[in-house]
């Protein structure tokens, strides 16, 4: 369930690119993997264009936000927990 949380994700995050996007320039990428021994884990990933991902959890289960740039400048703020009862997505607007 947590590789379908990212799945989709990154999905999202590529269904919402235009081709200004593709000229964009990734300004950060941490990946921390078993901070604990036991899975724990966090992530974070910011992109020129305005797009935003966070994630920590570990395997129980993951929580997290992106922003995406939205039609009128603004941001738009999705927060999520993903675990063994599914994905679990709030927009923020």
């Amino acid at each position: 369930i947590l590789l379908q949380a990212f799945v989709f994700v990154l999905l999202v995050t590529l269904a919402s690119c235009n081709e200004e996007d593709f000229n964009a320039v990734l300004l950060k990428a941490e990946n921390h993997q078993n901070l604990d021994g036991a899975g724990q884990f966090n992530h974070e990933t910011s992109v020129s264009n305005g797009i935003q991902v966070k994630a920590q959890g570990n395997v129980n289960g993951i929580q997290g936000e992106y922003f995406l740039p939205g039609e009128d400048g603004k941001q738009i703020r999705v927060t999520y927990t993903a675990d063994a009862t599914g994905f679990h997505p709030k927009l923020d607007n």
